[in-house]
């Protein structure tokens, strides 16, 4: 059957396009009508009449990745944390918005940041929670009568969520914050960069705060029930189709899946089944810390910027140049699949490495010390 040359369709998510039979997948960034109209519909009082007001913005755009879940459940913890404040998620200001995120297990309603400036007539104490990559472009999307608003809040603070340092602003391009508050702060995901030398180039107030993400009710399987597949990082690097290509030639009996437009849930159920996960990315992420939690071997390559000291490359599951894990990565996995005991010992040795690090009490610990304005660089 000959494809059809042109087709176009599109979902309540994406925007699909078929051309001489090959498809093109875009995700539909535009705030639809029924999105609007969801958001229309919820009850603004509890903005209105709040007089602490805690505000988590997230990209305008349906995603998901460690970035949002973290900042999920900073906003989770916050209202346990501060039972007296009203904490929200909101869509970073601009032209799009959605009302949910459906890539994941979650109760929280969207809003859109026309619908918080426009009520927080009320509000005595507000802090603006921006992600790092927006915080430098945060300024210049305000008009000016919703900077004389901010302005007149009695206490306000801006708090960049410093998840990713490749992605924070220079000081420069933050220099327009301090025209709404002097009081900025920035909180630390990363324990890698959670350093004097590092928070000192930005000249913001630091606080460590840590990661955590909510864990999931997905079964752990056993190494003998586990399926012959190996799940990949979307991540772009140089060397990813060389490492692929190798790896299908010496195990031919594994899959390979890629992460893509998958629900939370789903993500979690495939790397708990799945014998062995890759990450393309920064290496010490989601892709590698999310699959030991489920009992499942990640590998990574170590990267000075995200693993927090050297000590990681001595794991038998970190290698250390993208060179080395391809040279290697194949017969590592060939003797695991023929040790159980051996397979279980990296997992638990990895897992325990990261726990020590990245657990919710010590997350807890330093989410409170956040709002008692008990700022530390590392704890």
């Amino acid at each position: 059957m000959t494809p059809e040359i042109f087709s176009y369709s599109k979902d309540s998510n994406h925007r699909i396009f078929r051309i001489f039979g090959i498809k093109i997948s875009l995700r539909n960034n535009e705030p639809t009508g029924s999105e609007l109209k969801i958001q229309d519909e919820y009850q603004l009082d509890n903005i209105k009449n709040a007089k602490f007001l805690n505000v988590f913005f997230i990209p305008d755009k349906k995603l998901i990745n460690g970035g949002i879940l973290s900042i999920y459940s900073i906003c989770k913890c916050s209202r346990e944390i501060c039972p007296d404040a009203e904490c929200v998620i909101c869509t970073v200001p601009g032209k799009f918005t959605y009302s949910h995120n459906p890539y994941f297990k979650n109760n929280e309603k969207i809003y859109r940041w026309e619908q918080i400036i426009k009520n927080i007539n009320n509000t005595e104490k507000l802090i603006l929670h921006i992600p790092e990559y927006f915080a430098g472009k945060f300024y210049k999307t305000l008009t000016q009568e919703e900077k004389e608003k901010l302005k007149s809040i009695p206490d306000l603070q801006i708090n960049i969520l410093n998840q990713n340092i490749e992605l924070m602003p220079s000081q420069k391009k933050l220099n327009n914050l301090y025209k709404l508050t002097k009081n900025i702060t920035q909180t630390i995901g990363h324990d890698r960069y959670a350093s004097a030398e590092i928070c000192n180039k930005w000249t913001i107030t630091p606080h460590f705060l840590s990661v955590y993400i909510e864990g999931t009710s997905n079964r752990v399987y056993s190494f003998e029930e586990k399926e012959k597949t190996i799940v990949l990082s979307p991540d772009k690097h140089p060397m990813r189709e060389n490492i692929i290509t190798s790896l299908k030639k010496d195990l031919p009996e594994f899959n390979f899946v890629t992460v893509e437009n998958l629900k939370y849930s789903d993500y979690i159920d495939l790397i708990s089944r799945s014998l062995f996960t890759i990450t393309f990315g920064e290496g010490f992420d989601g892709y590698f810390n999310q699959p030991l939690s489920v009992g499942s071997l990640s590998f990574a390559v170590y990267n000075d910027e995200f693993f927090p000291d050297k000590s990681w490359k001595e794991l038998d599951n970190v290698y250390s140049s993208f060179e080395e894990m391809k040279e290697k990565i194949a017969g590592d996995m060939k003797r695991l699949l023929s040790d159980s005991n051996k397979y279980n010992e990296t997992v638990q040795k990895s897992k325990e490495k990261k726990e020590e690090l990245y657990s919710k009490e010590k997350f807890m610990k330093n989410l409170r010390n956040f709002y008692a304005e008990n700022y530390i660089i590392n704890g």
